[in-house]
């Protein structure tokens, strides 16, 4: 793996990113601050330098991360993603495929993170530090089963297991897929919380993830697939079981899907 070329700093430069530290972070304010600078004066230059000479990297407007010495080109040891998702949008949690391999439930490890917030992010940013973000608008009622996680001595937002679980019911597309989901409730039915995993189904206030969840739940020999259909009325009509595959293949009239998914196992 070959280190990253950058320009040698000044003697200013190196002050500040030393400064910065482990914080890495900042903000335009903080950066004035950290030179004695007064309030308003120009910053737009020096930092400009500095991200052309791949010591920083803007976020996003006013929003600055100072790239480790041994970061590289291919993805070496830097600033972790999840950090960094903290700091694009606000609140922010790590969901959908990102936190089903972080919890261990997929083998699978996209190179995409994903993010849900509770509000509409107008310019979302698509590639810090070579990793591409993918940020899902929530509605507010469906921003919840959240935990904390640490990775690297730093704290980030995560869906808990069950959230991350109906989350991946609810757009299979962000999970790689409901056979994702399948393997997932297989593995690890065991180390969920059902209760909580049917409350959150019905909190989400789509019928086709309890739709989904009850199939997969049967289909798998899960737990109590009927005490889950006693908690929502089933909607008429036919949701796809994968959204992610065409609409072709057989209809279950019992939970109201069309079963496009020739193989769970």
């Amino acid at each position: 793996m070959q280190s990253r070329i950058r320009d040698s700093l000044g003697k200013t430069e190196a002050a500040f990113l030393s400064k910065v530290g482990k914080q890495r972070f900042f903000t335009i304010e903080e950066a004035r601050k950290i030179l004695g600078q007064r309030e308003n004066s120009p910053m737009g230059q020096f930092l400009e330098r500095l991200m052309k000479k791949g010591w920083i990297v803007r976020l996003k407007r006013g929003l600055y991360v100072a790239v480790p010495l041994s970061a590289t080109d291919e993805g070496g040891p830097q600033v972790h993603e999840f950090h960094i998702a903290m700091h694009l949008v606000s609140p922010a949690a790590i969901a959908y495929w990102s936190a089903l391999n972080h919890h261990g439930m997929t083998e699978q490890l996209p190179r995409t993170v994903f993010v849900v917030t509770n509000h509409l992010v107008r310019y979302p940013p698509n590639e810090v530090l070579w990793f591409s973000y993918k940020i899902v608008s929530l509605r507010p009622h469906r921003f919840f089963g959240i935990t904390k996680g640490w990775i690297d001595d730093g704290p980030f937002a995560i869906t808990d297991r069950e959230k991350t679980i109906v989350d991946g019911l609810d757009l299979p597309e962000y999970v790689g897929g409901v056979g994702e989901i399948a393997k997932a409730l297989r593995r690890f039915w065991k180390d969920l919380d059902h209760k909580k995993l049917f409350s959150y189904a019905a909190r989400m206030g789509n019928v086709a993830v309890v739709k989904r969840l009850g199939f997969l739940m049967e289909a798998l020999a899960l737990g109590d697939a009927a005490a889950l259909r006693e908690q929502v009325s089933l909607s008429k009509g036919f949701s796809p079981l994968d959204t992610l595959l065409p609409r072709k293949g057989t209809h279950n009239r019992r939970w109201g899907l069309l079963v496009n998914v020739k193989d769970l196992a």
